[in-house]
């Protein structure tokens, strides 16, 4: 088995960089056009899934709806794949959030892993709610079979998963990039050795 996951379709908050964390942002028309040339790359590069499962957040299911137009396998929206919850940073910029919040991104930049933004989650804090996602959906599965599964996700939960298997250290994800409506392939023996190095 394998897991892709890609996060969601454009937003007009991406174009305007602002942050969206748990602000719920749908797609724009060009997300749109992602989600369905994301279709066609799956099934230009024969990349069969069972089903897709989804963040709630509505840039996800909107993502994922236009998913199952095309290849019916149904899709389901699954607790503990939505974007980062990012506070006070959510609706600003980075340039803003360094003018109107530099200390609390001086403390949060310092120690990424594990030090929260302002009134939001920790990295550490998604991975332990993308795993227990993850771990509920898995258990309906035999993992060693052919099957594979689509997950539509999110920026910052995704950025989670690549920094871990390639060991970037979290005060480097800026280097990091998630493209819109991209797949990323990963193995369940990727997926259990991050898990296991969660604690």
């Amino acid at each position: 088995m394998k897991i892709y996951f890609a996060r969601h379709g454009q937003t007009d908050w991406n174009i305007m960089r602002k942050v969206q964390g748990t602000t719920d942002i749908p797609l724009n028309e060009n997300g749109m056009l992602q989600a369905n040339e994301l279709c066609q790359y799956l099934q230009d590069n024969h990349i069969s899934f069972a089903k897709i499962y989804t963040s709630y957040q509505i840039r996800a299911r909107q993502t994922a709806q236009i998913i199952d137009w095309h290849f019916h396998t149904g899709f389901e929206v699954v607790n503990g794949l939505e974007e980062m919850n990012l506070g006070l940073f959510e609706g600003h910029t980075w340039e803003e959030i360094e003018a109107l919040y530099p200390e609390e991104l001086r403390l949060w930049n310092s120690y990424k892993r594990y030090n929260k933004s302002p009134q939001g989650e920790s990295y550490q804090m998604v991975m332990e709610r993308l795993f227990e996602a993850l771990d509920n959906i898995l258990e309906q599965y035999d993992t060693s079979s052919d099957q594979n599964l689509l997950i539509i996700s999110h920026g910052a939960v995704i950025m989670t998963l690549i920094a871990m298997r390639n060991n970037i250290p979290f005060e480097q994800s800026h280097t990091i990039a998630v493209d819109n409506a991209k797949p990323i392939e990963f193995t369940i023996e990727e997926l259990d050795e991050i898990k296991r190095r969660l604690n």
